[in-house]
Formats: structure tokens, sequence, C-alpha cells
């Protein structure tokens, strides 16, 4: 969505925004740290993550034939577990942004931002629509 709209806001609006933000993001990543954790917690589950995270898809041109133990996660399990990783790291980087952001803004500093700089500082609607 591109309105091509800037919204001129000061440097301590855009830092509250981040700090709310920022704050959204913790809560989301302390969910997903506690999920991880609990699958850490399990030494069978985390080898056969481990170990099937290497496996290569394709050998010599044709696709390899793999053959699992009872005792190995699932494919959907796996997938659940990388994609719970990727979100992590995709959270963790967005509060490394977003602080590096807030460690730098001047508060008096005035800034025009653009409808998706305004989404990703944090900015949401504080008003009430009738």
């Amino acid at each position: 969505m591109n309105l091509n709209l800037k919204f001129r806001k000061n440097g301590n609006e855009i830092k509250t925004s981040i700090k709310s933000r920022i704050n959204q993001l913790e809560k989301r990543l302390e969910k997903r740290n506690f999920s991880l954790n609990e699958f850490m917690k399990d030494s069978k589950r985390l080898r056969s993550y481990l170990v099937r995270s290497t496996e290569q898809k394709w050998m010599h041109g044709r696709e390899a034939v793999v053959l699992y133990g009872k005792e190995d996660i699932s494919s959907e399990e796996k997938e659940e577990i990388s994609q719970l990783c990727r979100r992590i790291f995709e959270i963790e980087q967005e509060i490394h942004r977003l602080k590096l952001a807030l460690a730098h803004l001047a508060d008096d500093s005035i800034f025009d931002l653009s409808f998706d700089e305004l989404v990703a500082y944090g900015f949401d609607t504080n008003i009430e629509l009738e």
C-alpha cells in the first residue's frame, strides 16, 4: 500500500511509539522462547531435529530415499520448529533495529515518515471511530 502520504512526527513521538512496539515484540518473543525452551528440554527430539536439519534432499540428480526411525520427529514438527526459530530471529532483528533507532533519535528533531515507516515504528490509531 503506497499512499504517498507523509506524516510529520518529532523524535519524542517516534521514541514513544518505538518503545510500545518493542514491548509488543518482547511479549511475542517471550511466548516463542518459552516454546523453544520446552522443545530443547527433550534431548531426543532436539537431536532428531538437528540431525534431520542436515539432510540433503537431492543426491546425484535424483531425490534421495530417506528412512526415519519411530523416535524421529515428523516432517511437520520439524517444519514447525524451523518456522518458530525463523520467527524468533525475525523478531529479535526487529527489536535490534528499533533499539538502534531509539538510541540515536533526538527528541526535538522533526521527521516526515512514509506510511510504511509509520507502521514499522509502531504507531497505531489511538483514535476512537464513531
